[in-house]
């Protein structure tokens, strides 16, 4: 059922690979006609604006299937696989609204919903004045496979929390993109690759000007802020096999990208 759910675990957009700051999220709202040219068919109807302008939809519908381990459809909501496709909704839309209400309120109000409009018209109603003025800060990456003939592909917001966290709390200042490569023990900062020093306990140390980093050792990207004396990290990171992965690659051919920021 809908809830809430802990969430720990493109050509001429302004939209970039990897973290996106300083976003606004000008839409929340249920929409009953969200089909194919507006037919009858309810959604949360929820829309982004990047910084240059850039307005992308991320419109959700309700859960109504789920794949069990052999590729089959499974609609029993009474199901494991309907149960973890329901929770893995819920700590998306979660992770999403705890950038503008606090987990405590949200979960108390929606424990209140019946049903996938009773959610949707919960969440609306949690929203502050002016939510559309909010920033936040997104994670985007690029499909995995290509819907083109010539290979490319285009940029996305997730469609779930799995490999990391989408949706925070709009961070001060701007961050920067550091890649990791475990396997060659070095990392790239400002185009410039410096060697990694494991620190123990499935770690390890990165050196950035002058103050060094603990991370966990699975690390493939990860933001920093320099800001005088310290060197502050950001809450959005990747593995290395999310940075391996097709999510990191702009085309069916090419290999894992560096993240980028406009």
């Amino acid at each position: 059922m809908y809830g809430y759910a802990n969430d720990e675990k493109a050509s001429g957009s302004s939209m970039v690979f990897g973290l996106n700051q300083g976003v606004k999220m000008v839409k929340l709202e249920f929409n009953p006609n969200g089909g194919k040219d507006n037919a009858a068919q309810d959604c949360l109807d929820i829309a982004f604006e990047f910084p240059g302008g850039s307005v992308k939809n991320y419109r959700q519908f309700p859960v109504t299937k789920a794949i069990d381990k052999n590729g089959n459809q499974v609609t029993d909501p009474r199901s494991a696989e309907m149960k973890a496709a329901f929770n893995e909704f819920n700590a998306k839309i979660s992770q999403l609204m705890k950038c503008f209400v606090s987990e405590e309120d949200l979960r108390t109000a929606l424990g209140a919903a019946t049903g996938f409009k009773s959610f949707c018209n919960i969440l609306s109603g949690l929203l502050p004045r002016g939510f559309e003025t909010i920033t936040i800060d997104v994670f985007c990456q690029y499909q995995w496979t290509s819907k083109n003939d010539n290979g490319s592909k285009y940029l996305e917001i997730p469609s779930n929390v799995k490999q990391g966290k989408v949706f925070v709390f709009a961070e001060e200042g701007r961050y920067e993109p550091v890649t990791i490569n475990s396997k060659e023990s070095t990392f790239t900062f400002r185009g410039e690759s410096h060697p990694l020093v494991s620190s123990g306990a499935k770690k390890i140390a990165i050196e950035i000007e002058g103050k060094t980093l603990i991370v966990d050792e699975n690390k493939g990207l990860i933001y920093v802020k320099v800001s005088g004396d310290d060197v502050v990290l950001h809450p959005v990171t990747r593995t290395d096999w999310f940075m391996s992965s097709n999510f990191a690659k702009s085309s069916t051919s090419e290999e894992p990208i560096q993240s980028s920021w406009d």
